[in-house]
C-alpha cells in the first residue's frame, strides 16, 4: 500500500477489509430500520440529523463521522451492544500482552523484608497482634 504525502488533499487508500464492515454495518442498519417499519425521515429526525446523513451512513460512506453511527445505534437500542463488544475484557490480545508485561516478582517500597509470622504470634515487641484471617482496607 502506497502511502500519500501530507497536503495532498486525499485522504488515504481504505484498507479493504474496513471498507466491506462500512457497507456491512451501514446494510444492517438499513435493516434494522427498516425491521422497525421507519423511513429514512423518521431515522433523520430520531437521531437529529438529515435524511442526507442517514443515506450516506446506510450506504457505508466512509466521510460519516463515527458519533453518527453511534448516535443511530443509540436510537436503534443497539449502542450498548457496541459499548459490550469493545471493552477491555473482551480484547484477547490485550488482555495476554498485559499478563505477559506484569513483572515476576513485586519488591516492597522501602526494599526491606518482612518477616513472615503465624497469625495470632507475638509481635517483636512482645504484644500479641489481632488474628489476621480477616483482610484490611479491602
Amino acid at each position: 500500500m502506497t502511502s500519500v504525502p501530507k497536503g495532498s488533499g486525499s485522504p488515504p487508500a481504505m484498507p479493504p477489509p474496513v471498507a466491506r464492515a462500512l457497507r456491512q454495518l451501514g446494510h444492517d442498519l438499513s435493516v434494522a430500520r427498516r425491521t422497525r417499519r421507519w423511513t429514512q425521515q423518521d431515522l433523520a429526525q430520531r437521531m437529529g440529523t438529515s435524511v442526507s446523513t442517514v443515506r450516506r451512513m446506510e450506504d457505508g460512506n466512509p466521510g460519516t463521522a463515527l458519533h453518527t453511527f453511534l448516535r443511530a445505534l443509540h436510537v436503534l437500542g443497539r449502542l450498548e451492544d457496541m459499548v459490550r463488544i469493545m471493552a477491555l475484557d473482551q480484547d484477547a490480545l490485550g488482555l495476554e500482552l498485559m499478563q505477559q508485561q506484569l513483572p515476576q516478582r513485586v519488591r516492597s517500597a522501602g526494599g526491606k523484608k518482612a518477616k513472615a509470622r503465624p497469625s495470632g504470634a507475638p509481635a517483636e515487641d512482645g504484644q500479641a497482634t489481632p488474628d489476621d484471617d480477616e483482610l484490611k482496607g479491602f
